[in-house]
């Protein structure tokens, strides 16, 4: 799947039901996967709701990381006096930033002594292909944690040795 393209398509293995995503020519079981054509069960995120839940990225985060990618490189003191957040909070958002691929964090030596850290933003298409390759690493461990809830261990909780249940969902009145 490139990186650069933006949608994927979501397909199924007619042989054992493997799902996969991809943006065309999935194969398994020796065979190409059919796309899956199902109406989604959930409505789509919108960016804000998908940058908070796989990125930790707050409404303040991302105002600060659209002030920077639009205002250019800039300090901690420069930034918070462009907007309404405090020095501490501006600076604990560029350093996640940072962290998470989206800004440069450069170290500048103060002629009077003394130094500051100057973030800068990445290239749109460099932060684009992070997010998306971080993005497809959560959607990994995701669906690893729903393949914990299989069918057969789901059975095996409900149904007990001689087909009677280990638990009972409602109270008898």
């Amino acid at each position: 799947m490139s990186l650069t393209e933006g949608s994927v398509d979501v397909y199924e293995c007619e042989t054992c039901g493997n799902v996969g995503l991809g943006d065309g020519g999935v194969a398994c079981c020796d065979g190409p996967m059919a796309t899956v054509a199902v109406e989604p069960a959930v409505e789509a995120p919108t960016l804000a709701e998908l940058l908070r839940t796989v990125f930790d990225i707050s409404d303040a985060e991302l105002d600060i990381c659209l002030c920077v990618m639009a205002g250019g490189a800039q300090t901690v003191r420069e930034l918070a006096d462009r907007t309404d957040y405090d020095r501490s909070v501006a600076a604990r958002h560029l350093n996640h930033l940072v962290q998470l691929g989206v800004l440069d964090k450069q170290r500048r030596l103060l002629e009077q002594g003394g130094h500051v850290y100057v973030y800068s933003p990445k290239p749109v298409e460099t932060v684009r292909r992070s997010f998306k390759r971080q993005f497809l690493v959560w959607l990994g461990a995701a669906t690893g944690r729903l393949e914990e809830l299989r069918r057969e261990k789901v059975e095996g909780i409900v149904e007990g040795e001689g087909g009677e249940t280990n638990w009972q969902l409602y109270h008898e009145g």
